[in-house]
């Protein structure tokens, strides 16, 4: 299972990217639409994690352009607020699920748990 987390803040992308490996999950980073856009097409994940407000392209703007490539991938939106109109945006755009920063380890393990198999 590869995994494509995508977030503005450093520190959030690696700390996702180490917890996922401690769940036994592959994943590659980026921390910009632009390296999000170049890592999905090189790392060909079938999920992405991607954060909602980015400096350079929103979440939902890169969620639009990788169903483009492909049509099959999932995702799982990061957010900084419980925004319940742009979680329906990304619901319609077939967002699975929300990760609300502060990061809960807890909940996040529960909310990977439910789409992706995880070594525990």
């Amino acid at each position: 299972m590869k995994i494509l987390v995508v977030d503005d803040e450093v520190e959030v992308a690696n700390f996702l990217c180490a917890f996922l490996k401690r769940l036994g999950l592959s994943s590659e980073k980026a921390n910009s639409g632009q390296e999000a856009m170049e890592a999905f097409a090189r790392y060909k994940p079938e999920w992405v994690f991607l954060d909602i407000k980015m400096p350079d392209m929103d979440g939902l703007e890169l969620l639009k352009k990788m169903k483009e490539i492909n049509n099959e991938i999932k995702a799982i939106m990061i957010t900084g607020k419980d925004d319940e109109a742009v979680q329906d945006e990304a619901r319609l755009l077939g967002a699975s699920d929300y990760i609300v920063k502060p990061m809960d380890l807890e909940e996040m393990r529960n909310i990977i748990r439910k789409y992706i198999p995880i070594k525990e």
